[in-house]
């Protein structure tokens, strides 16, 4: 599932290209059940939503895609487990598992691709608060301020769960899943079985610096591409941290740093991977 730096990536490579366009229709080529739109009341109504407006801005929430649209209205995507947007021309051939196109101004798509059918398509209007709840139950960012030591500390302190749990709980920090708290929790040679209450003042410290860094790093080399080979940024291409990775989707291989076989185990219906001999 696309995280926090594969969404960062696709918001700054679409941003420059649909920013002042105005969205002339959406159509649903290949979802005749309109799977994309199931919490909204229908079709015909998201268009006519959408219809004429222009993108005055796009941003990224946790692992949400937000375009604000004037005069008014905002449009969420969620690209579930596999799903890719991305920047086309008009007279491109379209690609499989095309679930909805945007049509903007001078002729230019943006396409959601989604094999698995698991991405939604949200639509905000002034008349209506459908799904705002989805943005408003989200805990602080990250790479924000709000997203301080001190926060982490205390909240940590009242959890009582594992840590790799507590970390994908967009609730408590928002934009994590099951690739960045892998590798975080490694980064900070923390043991994903670990239950929160357990971590002393160090470890809280390493923990937050290496979320930090973490997300920086992945950002900068452009999200992660799996072995599913399903992501892709805005433009179509591969993200590059995948060449970095410690522990996820590693099970079987030598840690990179000891040398032990890289392990795995299911916690809260998760796969977590760790090098049982650097995490502790």
């Amino acid at each position: 599932m696309p995280e926090l730096p594969e969404i960062e990536t696709i918001k700054n490579d679409l941003s420059p290209h649909v920013v002042g366009k105005v969205i002339m229709n959406v159509t649903f080529p290949t979802d005749p059940n309109i799977r994309i739109l199931r919490r909204f009341p229908s079709q015909d109504t998201f268009v006519r939503g959408i219809r004429g407006t222009e993108i005055e801005n796009v941003r990224r929430r946790a692992k949400y895609l937000v375009f604000d649209l004037r005069p008014s209205g905002t449009l969420v995507m969620h690209l579930g487990m596999s799903g890719q947007l991305l920047l086309r021309s008009m007279d491109s051939p379209p690609e499989p598992y095309l679930r909805a196109v945007f049509h903007l101004e001078n002729h230019i798509h943006l396409r959601f691709v989604d094999p698995r059918k698991f991405g939604e398509l949200f639509l905000i209007l002034p008349s209506s608060g459908k799904c705002q709840f989805i943005l408003e139950k989200l805990g602080p960012e990250p790479l924000e301020k709000d997203f301080s030591l001190e926060y982490l500390t205390n909240i940590l302190r009242k959890a009582k769960r594992t840590i790799k749990t507590f970390l994908m709980d967009q609730k408590v920090i928002a934009g994590l899943g099951n690739i960045y708290s892998d590798e975080c929790l490694f980064k900070a040679k923390i043991h994903p079985t670990r239950f929160t209450y357990t971590l002393d003042d160090d470890e809280i410290r390493t923990l937050h610096r290496s979320i930090h860094r973490t997300l920086r790093e992945a950002i900068k080399r452009r999200g992660t591409t799996a072995s599913d080979k399903r992501y892709r940024d805005g433009l179509g291409r591969m993200g590059k941290f995948q060449d970095l990775l410690q522990v996820y989707q590693r099970r079987g291989n030598a840690c990179y740093c000891c040398g032990t076989v890289i392990q795995s185990t299911p916690i809260g219906g998760r796969t977590a991977s760790f090098c049982p001999r650097c995490q502790k």
